[in-house]
């Protein structure tokens, strides 16, 4: 239960989130799909859409059977609402279909038609995730700009800070007004996350005049691992586990309240 005097307000538009990353293998998919359950759980109205055409992988995750796809809203053979899909705990989740192997830019027509098709969905959610493929491409960028804030997924290894580095770089040289967050995965404590975040800042800030909100961190642990194998969400397998402890806090960060970690079942 929320404590005394706390409340969670709920915006007249939904507020839209896309989660990417610089590279591949960082957890980007297991924190979108984790996160969105955390925050579903809580009592909030959320969607997630699996926008990685390449290599979808939250239908995999969460054991969703969608009858149709991002594919087939963006061709007009099926409306978004006839590709939402009921995913655990009350999330909903628009599937890009895993296997599919399709990664192709979008062009200007499917574009404009996927962004109506969204408006659609203004009074049905509370938050909105999309997660993106990951690196940098025209399709990535595309399903970025169509979200309030982005967040990018990283974790201590050198090579993905760099990445995680060029992708706020083409997001800011594009959009410089966007806000941007970052997750810092894999870490062996809050105190390396917050290391590691608070350089990525100060190089941010130096050399693109780009302030970087620390959404938070997550715990590395053989746990994670383990929902995969078994493809079943962190969140409901583990639910006390270290890692779904940081997911929380982040949730709370994402809510604007405090790092203290919501609870499973806590509502508005």
């Amino acid at each position: 239960m929320l404590r005394s005097g706390e409340t969670i307000e709920k915006a007249p538009r939904p507020k839209v989130y896309a989660i990417t990353s610089g590279k591949g293998g960082v957890g980007k998919t297991s924190i979108a799909v984790n996160l969105s359950l955390t925050l579903s759980c809580a009592g909030m109205r959320v969607l997630l859409i699996d926008a990685d055409m390449g290599l979808a992988n939250v239908d995999i995750m969460t054991g969703v059977k969608a009858a149709s796809t991002i594919e087939e809203v963006l061709k007009g053979d099926a409306s978004i609402f006839d590709a939402l899909a009921d995913g655990p705990e009350n999330l909903t989740i628009l599937s890009a279909g895993s296997g599919r192997g399709i990664n192709r830019e979008m062009d200007v027509e499917e574009k404009d038609h996927f962004r109506k098709e969204l408006l659609k969905l203004e009074n049905a959610f509370d938050l909105i995730f999309i997660d993106t493929g990951a690196g940098i491409s025209a399709n990535v960028a595309d399903f970025i700009f169509m979200a309030e804030e982005v967040i990018v997924v990283m974790t201590p290894e050198p090579t993905a800070f760099a990445d995680a580095y060029a992708m706020v770089k083409v997001v800011t040289l594009e959009k410089p007004d966007m806000r941007v967050g970052v997750i810092v995965n894999m870490v062996r404590n809050e105190g390396e996350a917050e290391k590691i975040s608070e350089k990525f800042g100060e190089i941010v800030r130096r050399f693109l005049d780009k302030n970087v909100a620390y959404r938070g961190c997550v715990m590395k642990d053989s746990v994670v691992t383990e929902s995969i194998m078994r493809q079943i969400p962190l969140a409901l397998y583990a639910e006390k586990s270290p890692p779904m402890q940081s997911m929380r806090k982040i949730a709370r960060n994402i809510l604007g309240l405090n790092t203290t970690p919501l609870k499973k079942g806590q509502k508005k």
